[in-house]
């Protein structure tokens, strides 16, 4: 105890109680676990958009350089810097979810990032941010002709608009991952998508800043984009959705076997 044990005491022990109560014990390892676990969300919510940043370079590649690269190094930079930040924070803050306690303690050995984390990071959120953004630089693409004639070769108005379309879809993406990574298990509506402030500023400040880098002159012309229409703000604004409900999905299933096997469903 720290108010009432003798300094021998204090010297010697291994925990020190200040408020002299043992529920602080329970309190500091609540808290302990969330902060291990928004380390690995905010860790999941930025290799997703790494992976799906990357896969453009992929396809050039892969292609021989017949794909135009899809998303520049500005506009990549731009996600990364700009759009990211805010809701990266927010997940950094989540506070403990219900039934934390209610998990056994993780073993020594365990890994921070481990595979777990890696595979749902990458290969789910990851990919699937890659397919939606990469299928909206393929549609506009589409929209203008192909593949009756080339994509969009660089330097053209046809190029500025697809890879604004993807670097749009990915920072789109990215706000249905921010909710899909507040939760491992629970539905993030059972939490209230509300519940934490910064997630919303974040969401916020990421749909003004990709507006302004899409619609000022002074913006499009060191990131490479273009304004849309109607129509392709239509197609990316149901990336968040799109996500968030597959998310949800995964959740569920989860759950149900959880509920069948006797575990916890957290």
């Amino acid at each position: 105890m720290g108010a009432t044990g003798t300094d021998v005491a204090r010297s010697a022990a291994d925990m020190i109680l200040i408020d002299d109560h043992f529920a602080s014990i329970v309190n500091a390892v609540e808290e302990g676990r969330a902060v291990y676990a928004n380390i690995r969300r905010f860790a999941s919510y930025i290799f997703a958009c790494n992976m799906a940043e990357a896969w453009p370079a992929v396809l050039v590649l892969f292609s021989r350089g017949v794909i135009p690269l899809p998303l520049t190094m500005m506009q990549s930079l731009a996600i990364d810097l700009g759009s990211n930040m805010i809701s990266a924070i927010g997940l950094g803050a989540e506070p403990a979810q219900a039934g934390a306690m209610d998990q056994p303690p993780r073993p020594r050995t365990e890994r921070l990032l481990d595979r777990r984390t890696l595979t749902l990071s990458l290969l789910w959120y990851g990919m699937i941010e890659s397919v939606l953004s990469l299928g909206a630089y393929f549609f506009l693409n589409g929209e203008r002709g192909w593949p009756n004639i080339p994509l969009a070769p660089y330097g053209s108005s046809d190029y500025r608009l697809a890879t604004t379309m993807t670097f749009a879809g990915i920072a789109l993406a990215q706000v249905g991952n921010a909710f899909a990574n507040r939760t491992d298990r629970l539905s993030v509506f059972s939490i209230g998508l509300s519940s934490n402030r910064l997630i919303l500023w974040g969401v916020l400040f990421s749909g003004v800043f990709l507006f302004l880098m899409t619609e000022l002159s002074f913006l499009q012309s060191p990131f490479g984009t273009s304004p849309l229409g109607t129509k392709e703000w239509g197609l990316l604004l149901t990336f968040p959705l799109i996500l968030l409900s597959m998310d949800e999905g995964r959740k569920l299933v989860l759950r149900m076997r959880g509920g069948r096997s006797g575990k916890s469903a957290l």
